[in-house]
């Protein structure tokens, strides 16, 4: 099962993460929202999708309809490895790096595994799934040259784009 947690009502990033924080979250919550029309526009609203990726209900968290689609769901999950034959019935994610400790220009620790990066910022994953972005070039130098020895690749220096109109 995955959740997604979406924010649609403009807060700030550094408020998302403290209450995502201060709630001990353990999935992943986005600033917005973009996909399927869910129907209502109440807060908070839940969806539920079935293993084949459909709707199968959009409501009220609270409502005692949502426990009822959530267990309707989870009773077409296949149990056992996906292959029918292995004895580990984990899924791995494939990352550009691995979980592992990384260490900022200051000595600062973190430990998450690399996603992706465009441009100049590497998208960062915790173990708790909750993903973050981070620029490269604040990284030591030790893990600027991890990644690019892993991945062939050098965090490209994004230009600032020229402003027009300064409000």
């Amino acid at each position: 099962m995955v959740l997604i947690g979406a924010e649609m009502q403009g807060s700030a990033s550094e408020s998302i993460k403290k209450v995502a924080d201060d709630n001990k979250l353990r999935f992943t919550v986005t600033k917005g929202l973009f996909g399927p029309n869910l129907g209502g526009g109440g807060l908070p609203h839940m969806a539920v999708f079935g293993v084949d990726g459909n709707l199968v209900y959009s409501g009220h968290p609270s409502n005692p309809e949502t426990e009822k689609a959530i267990k309707s769901a989870l009773k077409d999950v296949k149990e056992g490895p996906p292959t029918g034959t292995g004895k580990d019935y984990s899924v791995k994610t494939k990352y550009l790096i691995d979980e592992r400790t990384w260490t900022d220009a200051d000595g600062k620790k973190l430990v998450a595994a690399l996603v992706s990066f465009v441009g100049s910022k590497g998208k960062f994953r915790f173990k708790n799934g909750r993903e973050f972005n981070y620029e490269i070039s604040k990284l030591s130098t030790e893990d600027q040259e991890l990644i690019k020895s892993k991945t062939g690749y050098e965090p490209i220096e994004e230009e600032e784009e020229e402003r027009i109109f300064d409000f």
